[in-house]
């Protein structure tokens, strides 16, 4: 399952950059729950939808993914 394997390593990689990011006060611990309680049901969402989601969890983070 090469895509799959692929898609963990795009999230771990996320996950990396949002502890970065809230070790330097960037992101709330509050914030990165968030993050990881969506990303573990990314696929309930499209693009769209997933992109409103984490907007909301937190604007600065939206700015990583474009």
């Amino acid at each position: 399952m090469p895509l799959y394997d692929d898609v963990e390593r795009v999230k771990l990689r996320f996950l990396q950059t949002c502890e970065t990011l809230v070790n330097q006060g960037r992101l709330d611990d509050d914030e990165f729950q968030g993050i990881l309680e969506l990303l573990d049901s990314m696929n309930d969402y499209d693009d769209e939808e997933f992109r409103a989601e984490l907007s909301k969890i937190s604007k600065g983070i939206s700015d990583l993914i474009g």
